[in-house]
């Protein structure tokens, strides 16, 4: 409900215009991570459990969805359209949860290196009725948009759509992360946690990044954020964070002048490249061997192209820092398991182009699987 949101407890007047539906469970956990601390000689080690946001399907886009499709019901809109590599969470998360709430989802999808979750996340679209528009690269998506605009338009007219932009990173979804940022906040007042000097979080499309900068800043943290990309730079960097950031800062202060959001430069992001390796979703060594170890020492699952990357930058940043000093790894990774839901399912009930996932070795997959 509205009183779960620290976002409108702090700040009421927002509840007056802000379109909202509750999809997730709020507050996430934060967890100390004891034995990683040990195993590797860092300081304080805390984990902001976004992976259990949900229990239909969790990690970090249900904050956004929650004020996105809400949105999509306030304009009358029945299906949402968005875009995203071929194993995009974000396309399955607003597929998951959009379904809940009567909501269709098309995705326009391109390709990516080849990986487990990509199987696992293609059949989950299908299981979630996601009509797949295969487009063969990246330059033909405004293409592909309008088709399906027209299509719409033409052969579907009892449909309306709603646009959804790349990872959910809109103004109005990273109100989500702003609420996340005051949270954490909330969770350092009431002891669970010191303040972190550092928040440690992977960024793609920067909303995740973006709105938890703004929401730690009104929450009253001095924390540095430290944005780990995991997108090429031409598409991921310091500069369109600081925009999306001020751009979210302006909504909030339109809705309300109390709020006094900060504007953003884009030296107030602490931007970690090194660990991209090849580019978006090619797995690295270091990244890999993060998401094993974590897994081993704390039972925290990760996944190599977003959490696995963002926890290698996090433990270098540890091994530097001084002992007395404390970070908070965001966990924007879903950890709800799909395997039963998946069993027995044949990958060629998905769109022909798709079969490329399941006929071609995976990056992460071990011989003979």
């Amino acid at each position: 409900m509205y009183e779960d949101l620290a976002l409108f407890r702090r700040y009421p007047r927002l509840l007056v215009y802000l379109p909202w539906i509750s999809l997730g469970i709020w507050p996430t956990p934060v967890q100390r991570m004891s034995k990683l601390e040990k195993s590797f000689n860092l300081p304080a080690f805390y984990v902001k459990r976004d992976d259990v946001s949900s229990d239909v399907y969790g990690g970090n886009k249900v904050r956004k969805l929650e004020f996105s499709l809400a949105d999509a019901l306030c304009k009358g809109c029945n299906r949402v359209m968005t875009v995203g590599a071929a194993g995009s969470n974000h396309v399955l998360a607003t597929a998951v949860h959009g379904r809940r709430l009567g909501i269709g989802t098309t995705a326009l999808l391109f390709d990516q290196p080849c990986a487990l979750y990509v199987r696992r996340n293609l059949l989950m679209d299908h299981v979630n009725h996601v009509r797949m528009v295969w487009v063969p690269s990246v330059p033909l998506v405004p293409l592909a948009w309008a088709g399906e605009t027209l299509r719409v338009a033409f052969l579907s007219p009892g449909e309306r759509l709603y646009r959804l932009p790349a990872g959910g990173s809109s103004p109005l979804g990273c109100l989500g992360y702003v609420n996340a940022g005051l949270e954490i906040a909330e969770q350092v007042e009431e002891g669970l946690l010191p303040e972190p000097d550092y928040v440690v979080v992977a960024m793609g499309t920067h909303g995740t990044a973006a709105g938890l900068w703004l929401g730690l800043k009104m929450g009253g943290l001095s924390s540095r954020v430290v944005g780990v990309a995991v997108v090429e730079k031409w598409l991921c960097n310091p500069y369109l964070w600081a925009r999306l950031a001020n751009r979210t800062a302006s909504l909030i202060n339109a809705l309300d002048p109390g709020a006094e959001a900060p504007r953003a430069r884009p030296s107030d992001l602490i931007y970690v490249e090194e660990h991209l390796g090849a580019g978006y979703a090619s797995l690295t060594s270091d990244g890999v061997r993060a998401v094993k170890e974590v897994g081993e020492l704390e039972d925290l699952k990760l996944e190599g192209t977003y959490t696995g990357k963002a926890m290698a930058a996090a433990l270098d940043l540890g091994r530097e820092m001084d002992n007395s000093g404390s970070m908070l790894f965001i966990n924007t990774h879903n950890s709800v398991d799909f395997s039963s839901t998946l069993q027995g399912l044949d990958y060629r009930v998905l769109p022909r182009p798709f079969h490329r996932f399941f006929e071609q070795p995976c990056q992460d997959e071990e011989p003979g699987e």
